[in-house]
């Protein structure tokens, strides 16, 4: 199991391994919480559409791609005012 050490200054670094297998990359937003005696470090979601993934219901499958038409079409009206 791979293992961290906190810094002088309160700082982890998270291991290579687990970086390769979660995908985070420098820039990434990381969430931090208290589970009982745990401390769980997750990978936060980029954006709102993300975050309702997660819940992973048949309801917001397809939800970013429709967003993204939305937005889209509404940028095109704006454009052509």
């Amino acid at each position: 199991m791979p293992t961290s050490t906190l810094s002088s200054k309160s700082q982890i670094v998270v291991p290579a391994e687990v970086r390769r297998k979660m995908g985070i990359k420098p820039g990434d937003r990381l969430t931090v919480e208290i589970e009982g005696d745990h401390i769980v470090i997750r990978k936060a979601p980029k954006t709102s559409v993300e975050a309702l993934s997660e819940f992973r219901s048949k309801r917001w499958k397809g939800f970013a791609k429709e967003l993204r038409q939305a937005r889209d079409e509404i940028a095109a009206r704006n454009r052509t005012v």
